[in-house]
């Protein structure tokens, strides 16, 4: 059961201002909602739900997150649990990003559960925020996918409508699961982060590869692109997600 908290939840990781001249600082000093934690679920090969902890951290009146990355080229439907909205569902044709967002409540689970009609290859993350408005938290949203190409990946920018945003990048490729036919040593192949951003979580070399990234923009208008380099050839899903 999710507990109410009454004390502030101080957030574990460290954001790194943005260098457009709108960019608010790591306390956030326009008052908007903050990053509490993340959790992450490895890939499961075949899966036909995806079970997400929201950790020990989840408290009531928090807003969490979900990043669901599913491979292979099935786009099965998608059940999530009561109570979890769907921000936005972007795919190229091996890897596909699905997002959501809950407000917790006091007798939810810890755990969100999201199940497939048929099997696929997933794995997925949930972060957690605190100081969001609960009734409408995602302002805007962005989508972009693409292939192969000039070793780029772009997170479009979005128009915020209010003061103090969190801005969230989701990245996901398709690259791991070619990596054991790519590379014995596949360090130089990682991906360079946009520079100035916060790290959720970075799975740039795991079996599949996403990262999650963080930034704050002080007043509204738009964000800036993300984009981040990459040395090798792959598929790949990006998304910027606008929070109040």
């Amino acid at each position: 059961m999710i507990k109410p908290t009454l004390i502030a939840i101080a957030a574990v990781f460290l954001v790194a201002n943005n260098s457009s001249a709108s960019s608010a600082s790591a306390e956030n000093a326009a008052g908007g909602p903050n990053v509490v934690s993340s959790a992450e679920a490895p890939l499961t090969k075949g899966a036909t739900s995806l079970s997400l902890d929201l950790g020990a951290n989840a408290q009531t009146a928090q807003i969490a997150i979900a990043d669901v990355l599913t491979y292979g080229g099935a786009q099965p439907s998608i059940a999530p649990p009561d109570g979890w909205q769907l921000i936005r569902d972007d795919a190229t044709a091996t890897t596909r990003q699905s997002l959501y967002w809950h407000a917790i409540g006091p007798n939810d689970s810890n755990t969100a559960s999201f199940t497939f009609s048929e099997p696929v290859d997933a794995q997925g993350a949930i972060v957690l925020l605190n100081d969001v408005a609960s009734d409408s938290p995602v302002d805007m949203s962005s989508g972009n996918t693409g292939g192969p190409s000039d070793g780029t990946l772009s997170a479009k920018s979005v128009a915020t409508a209010s003061d103090g945003e969190l801005i969230l990048t989701f990245n996901a490729t398709d690259f791991g699961a070619y990596r054991h036919t790519a590379c014995t040593d596949c360090s130089g192949l990682r991906p360079k982060l946009p520079d100035d951003t916060g790290v959720v979580l970075n799975h740039e070399s795991t079996a599949l590869e996403y990262w999650i990234l963080s930034n704050y923009q002080s007043q509204r208008g738009d964000t800036e692109v993300q984009v981040s380099y990459v040395p090798q050839f792959f598929n790949w899903v990006a998304a910027q997600v606008a929070i109040r």
